[in-house]
């Protein structure tokens, strides 16, 4: 019996990993790797994990990190704890002290640009590129993490940003500045302060605002669904757009659908605004490249259909992916507009 007792406590921790493991595979694995080596998303090295506390862990995967690659996740308690604790695999948890760090901010700023914004940018923005395959710096094995993101200002204790400028990260490009640089405690105090003095809010709300703008602009053209095909295409070649072949919408499913050759697709791409995209966020690839489609209805009338990305980028909560997408919606309009006349 006794043998019995201890063989079920030595398990015990490894039932919990699996429980954790079966989460992290569903909701985790594909962004940062099946053996948490990083991709989409930043590695998740035991090293790594050693830094962070529960709870930071824990606003982390709940809020995510707007404007970046992750998301929030609506776990329970008991899905988060079990998580965690395969992140951990029997690390164990750092304790820090909640205390509010006071130091020197605008000292801190000096020091932040002389030590820190080569990596994490002139405005704490992070690099660019997401997780690790997909840092687009190429000095760099991974893209350095936003200091001034609100997720990550909502997670972080003072005390764990602290411990990590002074002590770094094993197994990352995240070196002690304690012994690379002789780093005093005033230094990182001063340091801590400006990191949070980009904080805007106490309170964290990952909610995009609502835009009041319409799902679809609608233009009724002046000509035929031929001419206004031809005049589509040559305004966008006229715009910079790469124009792909046009094709018609179908009708029906399987073998009932049949070609409705009064629904046309009309593709067309431009890649040097592509490429900003993916570099702000490989996941607006989806939306790429761009379409209008050309209906004529039973009474003759031709209208285009110009899908507004803009709902769709409110999802990212990110500022320059929003002022990237206006512009491309402008010329998109502009383009548009010169068609149908």
């Amino acid at each position: 019996m006794k043998s019995k007792k201890l063989l079920i406590i030595f398990l015990l921790p490894w039932l919990s990993f699996a429980g954790g493991q079966e989460i992290y595979f569903e909701n985790c694995e594909k962004c940062h790797g099946f053996s948490q080596q990083g991709s989409l998303g930043l590695p998740l090295y035991r090293s790594t994990i050693a830094n962070h506390s529960d709870n930071y862990l824990k606003k982390t995967i709940k809020y995510g990190r707007p404007g970046r690659i992750m998301p929030g996740f609506n776990l329970s308690n008991a899905q988060m704890t079990k998580l965690i604790r395969f992140l951990r695999a029997g690390v164990k948890a750092p304790q820090y002290s909640q205390a509010v760090i006071a130091g020197d901010a605008q000292a801190g700023k000096h020091t932040y640009e002389q030590y820190c914004q080569r990596c994490h940018g002139s405005q704490l923005e992070g690099g660019e590129g997401t997780g690790k395959n997909f840092s687009w710096q190429k000095d760099r094995e991974v893209s350095p993490p936003a200091l001034a993101n609100q997720g990550f200002l909502h997670a972080a204790e003072d005390q764990m940003i602290k411990h990590i400028i002074m002590n770094g990260i094993k197994d990352t490009e995240m070196m002690s500045f304690k012994k690379e640089f002789n780093f005093t405690d005033q230094m990182a105090n001063d340091l801590v302060a400006y990191i949070r003095s980009h904080q805007k809010s106490a309170q964290f709300d990952n909610k995009p605002e609502a835009t009041k703008e319409p799902l679809v602009f609608v233009y009724q053209s002046q000509h035929n669904l031929g001419t206004t095909v031809d005049k589509l295409r040559d305004s966008a070649a006229a715009y910079n757009f790469r124009v792909y072949p046009s094709r018609t919408l179908f009708e029906g499913f399987g073998k009932q659908s049949i070609e409705d050759e009064k629904q046309v697709v009309v593709r067309f791409c431009n890649f040097k605004n592509m490429q900003k995209f993916l570099k702000l966020d490989p996941r607006l690839g989806v939306m790429l490249p761009c379409r209008a489609t050309v209906i004529e209805n039973d009474q003759g009338e031709v209208h285009i259909y110009l899908e507004n990305y803009m709902h769709a980028v409110l999802r990212f909560n990110n500022e320059q992916i929003a002022i990237e997408a206006k512009d491309l919606i402008d010329s998109m309009k502009e383009m548009v507009e010169e068609a149908i006349w």
